[in-house]
């Protein structure tokens, strides 16, 4: 009993040193923010800005920041990044860092009411990335204030440029989410590198648009001094654009909640229906397994089809007797044939439907074994779809900790799951479960009244 402790106690500080490295991490870049802003003060070869440049420039960038599209596996992307790195092309990254650490404080910290720990980090890494790509465009050739875009050599630097300032934004936030919630660096800026290029290089776009505009703006405007029609002429350039491309992403992202609502609503209308089901278990079983998922790394798309796959993964006992899911299994000496085929029942159900495939296949598999004695086809270890196996998983943790008559505690529904691992179970899906639940305090709280030790 005492190893069990001290093995537990273990395994807890692993979990608590995360924090540490995060605090750790987010301080250094804040302080590594401060400390590049105070040493632009006194670079040179960067153009200036007016007062009233400068603050059409801070109100579009804290304007655009406020518009955050969520993407999994780096947290959420701001539109903000046309006018950084518009910034960076007609100005200079030594003003535009000044103006992205001001419009970021504003926009996060009074705006969006966010921790100030929290605003001065993503300012931080946001002033350290434009310097940095500053410094990279000028050595590519590329001079602020003077875009041009005839030839390979400015072109390229151009380009070079903005992937430059999409990799270190992402990266700087991916190292922290990696460090908050576990998972590889490479992993996350995989998984960013497809909504996030596409939604980058069209910000990125609207930055070159405005570099040109400001970079022509006595031309366009017939006029020689910067004047307030002008202003509010560059800020509409932009703010259109960026705005149609944000509505855009946000429908796709409410489309999505459509699509998962409507799974949850029907698998609760099943619930309700299919007697012998317990209300909220499919919910639950889509909860746990959308976390294992995204615990594994897998990509977005993945992980939403494990939620629907929880959601229904039981459809197919509407073409089971009601007289048989009523009776226990006792009374049978196991499961009967008929409650065998509802595994193949719903995934017959949800295979004609396009965007449920990979859901479907899940269902199907997901009472298959690892030591190939499951159903409806026998499979073994990694024939088993990867989905399937966490799906199954998650199912009989949330069978034992919400039975309705011997609920089981979290830390004595793992105790059994790490006893079927290797016959019934993937035994690395199951200690990444344990994982989850140590990160989540329930099996540690449990552990911790044993060995009179109180995490912190």
């Amino acid at each position: 009993m005492m190893a069990k402790a001290r093995a537990n106690e273990r395994e807890w500080k692993s979990h608590c040193s995360t924090p540490r490295l995060l605090d750790g991490y987010v301080g250094l870049t804040i302080a590594g923010g401060v400390v590049a802003l105070a040493h632009s003060l006194v670079s040179n070869g960067a153009a200036e800005l007016g007062i009233w440049e400068l603050a059409i420039f801070i109100g579009l960038a804290g304007l655009l920041d406020a518009m955050v599209v969520p993407m999994a596996g780096v947290g959420a992307m701001a539109a903000s990044f046309a006018v950084f790195f518009g910034g960076v092309l007609a100005v200079g990254a030594a003003p535009t860092a000044w103006v992205a650490a001001l419009a970021v404080l504003w926009s996060e910290g009074m705006m969006r009411r966010r921790p100030l720990a929290r605003a001065a980090f993503n300012a931080s890494h946001s002033v350290l990335s434009l310097l940095a790509v500053g410094w990279l465009y000028g050595l590519l050739g590329g001079e602020p204030g003077r875009v041009v875009l005839s030839g390979w050599r400015p072109v390229g630097a151009i380009a070079v440029a903005a992937v430059g300032l999409w990799l270190l934004e992402t990266g700087w936030v991916s190292v922290a989410m990696a460090l908050e919630k576990g998972g590889g660096l490479g992993r996350r800026l995989g998984l960013a590198a497809g909504p996030g290029l596409a939604w980058d290089g069209a910000l990125a776009s609207v930055g070159l648009l405005l570099a040109l505009l400001y970079q022509s703006r006595w031309q366009l405007l017939e006029q020689g001094s910067w004047s307030s029609t002008g202003g509010l002429f560059l800020v509409a350039t932009v703010l259109i654009p960026c705005g149609l491309l944000y509505y855009a992403w946000r429908l796709q992202g409410s489309l999505q909640q459509v699509y998962s609502q409507s799974l949850r609503t029907l698998g609760a209308l099943l619930e309700a229906k299919v007697e012998g089901s317990q209300p909220g278990h499919g919910e639950q079983v889509a909860k746990l397994a959308a976390s294992l998922g995204e615990r594994l790394e897998l990509a977005p798309a993945q992980v939403e089809q494990l939620r629907y796959a929880g959601y229904l993964h039981d459809i197919g006992k509407v073409g089971v007797p009601t007289s048989l899911l009523s009776r226990g299994r006792e009374q049978y000496g196991g499961e009967p044939e008929a409650v065998r085929l509802h595994a193949t029942i719903g995934a017959g159900i949800l295979s004609p439907v396009r965007f449920l495939g990979p859901a479907a296949e899940m269902v199907k598999a997901h009472h298959e074994r690892w030591d190939g004695l499951g159903y409806p086809v026998g499979l073994q270890q990694g024939q088993i779809p990867l989905g399937a196996r966490v799906l199954a998983l998650a199912n009989a943790y949330v069978g034992m900790t919400h039975s309705p008559s011997q609920p089981l505690t979290p830390e004595q529904a793992l105790h059994r799951l790490r006893q079927a691992a290797g016959s019934r179970f993937d035994p690395e899906v199951v200690e990444l479960l344990a994982e989850l639940l140590y990160a989540s305090h329930e099996v540690a709280r449990a552990a911790a009244g044993a060995m009179e030790y109180a995490p912190r």
